[in-house]
């Protein structure tokens, strides 16, 4: 039971950081972009920054729900046998693996549609697909990175924070704890 809490608890956190994360980043590359046409910095980042962010929330959580991300890094710890800092790396890339290309796919989409369709109208919706795939392709080396390293130095604290809420005694050497 503790385990299950430990792990919804670790998911839904994880969640919220890549979720933000990845809202600054497209939003930021967004902004940069508007702004060489001409647009003030703030009204091109806040409206992307705040759909961004409502949409990848949803889509994090969801995914952080779904993955079971606790037996996914068992897993690797596992079969790789890796331990301390290269052990950390190796989930966090899988992690960001998982996320990363999904939210960004569907925020290409999004933005796509919301953003360059409207304000472009002599586009056709049959030029969607190949105009998101290339805002995915241009956005998705600077997500991917930074979110890694938001996801490096995040994930600890956060399981951190998890095994002292809902254990107590963790880290204290306390019998059980190395089953955990």
């Amino acid at each position: 039971m503790i385990e299950k809490q430990v792990g919804r608890y670790i998911s839904l956190r994880m969640g919220i950081a890549m979720s933000i994360t990845m809202s600054v980043v497209g939003a930021l590359l967004g902004a940069v972009t508007a702004m060489k046409s001409g647009a003030p910095f703030i009204a091109a980042f806040l409206p992307a920054f705040l759909a961004s962010l409502v949409i990848t929330m949803i889509l994090a959580i969801g995914i952080g729900f779904i993955v079971p991300m606790k037996k996914v890094n068992d897993g690797i710890e596992k079969a790789t046998k890796a331990k301390g800092f290269v052990l950390h790396l190796l989930q966090s890339l899988v992690s960001d693996l998982i996320y990363t290309p999904f939210i960004g796919l569907v925020m290409a989409f999004f933005s796509t549609a919301v953003f360059v369709i409207p304000k472009n109208p002599e586009l056709s919706m049959d030029l969607l697909v190949p105009i998101s795939l290339g805002n995915f392709a241009k956005s998705f080396l600077p997500e991917f990175l930074i979110a890694l390293i938001v996801i490096m130095i995040l994930e600890p604290v956060i399981q951190k924070a998890a095994f002292k809420k809902y254990i107590p005694n963790f880290g204290q050497k306390v019998e059980g704890d190395e089953n955990l």
